[in-house]
């Protein structure tokens, strides 16, 4: 149940990324590395969120921090290998 759930919150947490990128990439020039910013968020988020959960208990909708935390690692590296797949053939 509450991989389930866990696996919702990141599947949910991707798609925000990945609509934040279209918005970012269609807003921004063909450079710099602003499309990056997203993702960099949700990672340091994830990372402090996990490292709380080492030290309290605490939940969220029936989610502790630890599975929040996992939730959004997971968004942000499937978002990273998405995003650099699609620069990569943007500038090509």
């Amino acid at each position: 149940m509450l991989f389930t759930l866990g696996l919702v919150m990141g599947i949910s947490l991707l798609v925000a990324i990945m609509i934040v990128n279209i918005i970012v990439t269609l807003a921004s020039s063909n450079e710099g590395y602003g499309i990056y910013i997203p993702i960099a968020v949700v990672f340091v988020a994830g990372i402090i969120m996990v490292t709380i959960s080492s030290f309290a208990k605490i939940e969220m909708i029936g989610l502790g921090f630890g599975g929040w935390g996992t939730a959004s690692l997971f968004a942000a590296a499937v978002g990273g290998i998405v995003t650099s797949l699609v620069e990569t053939y943007r500038h090509a």
